[in-house]
């Protein structure tokens, strides 16, 4: 658990540092570093879904999570909960947990730590994200400090239930489950761009349905 401790804490001082220095960072200079952060998250989502070997399992699992966000809603209910302590911090919290929970480096990190007891890819993740949680808290407030709970929440739990398990995700499921990152990653960049809102938190849901897809698939003879 000390990846996540260490990746949490650093959001949290990141993106208190960002709050700080909020009136003190121009307006045009906030839509410049806001613009390059999702730009880069728009080539970073692109280069985790070259990791696609079943695109097929990959949308069949979009289809079936986006369905069941919708009916469960928790988009919806994590937006108004967060919203209630200020106007838009909701949409805020949202796009920074994303940003720092969904790619590769979490879900191995989090292996690592969880099967192994090496904190290292985490503690280098957490460096990253210290960065980019000051920039982020500069240019959309106090949202992305309550992203700190989230990055503790769920990176805290994936370690937990990696130590569970024992023994190591097969190679193959890394690859599809990164490369389905990836294209989460890629909605996140046109949410951050303000080019395309989507209920990103509800499309979450084809990341633990996309092992089950697989199996369906595979059992079923399916190619994908």
């Amino acid at each position: 658990m000390l990846g996540t401790l260490f990746n949490s804490v650093a959001v949290a001082i990141g993106a208190s540092l960002g709050l700080v220095l909020r009136r003190r960072v121009p307006e045009k200079l906030r839509t410049a570093v806001f613009s390059a952060i999702g730009l880069f998250t728009l080539y970073i989502g692109a280069d985790m879904m070259g990791s696609l070997t079943r695109p097929i399992a990959a949308f069949v699992a979009l289809v079936l999570g986006a369905g069941l966000g919708h009916v469960v809603g928790l988009d919806q209910k994590i937006r108004k909960a967060a919203d209630r302590l200020g106007q838009g911090e909701g949409a805020a919290m949202v796009q920074s947990t994303l940003l720092f929970c969904v790619g590769a480096m979490t879900l191995v990190g989090c292996m690592q730590d969880g099967l192994r007891g090496d904190p290292s890819i985490l503690l280098a993740k957490g460096t990253m994200d210290l960065f980019s949680s000051l920039f982020l808290a500069a240019t959309m407030g106090r949202g992305v400090l309550l992203s700190a709970l989230s990055v503790l929440v769920l990176q805290g739990t994936l370690t937990l239930l990696f130590s569970m398990m024992g023994t190591g995700i097969p190679e193959s499921l890394i690859h599809e489950l990164t490369g389905l990152g990836g294209i989460l990653l890629l909605a996140l960049g046109l949410d951050l761009l303000k080019i395309r809102t989507f209920s990103l938190i509800d499309l979450t849901w084809s990341l633990p349905l996309l092992p089950l897809v697989l199996w369906i698939l595979d059992v079923t003879g399916f190619p994908a």
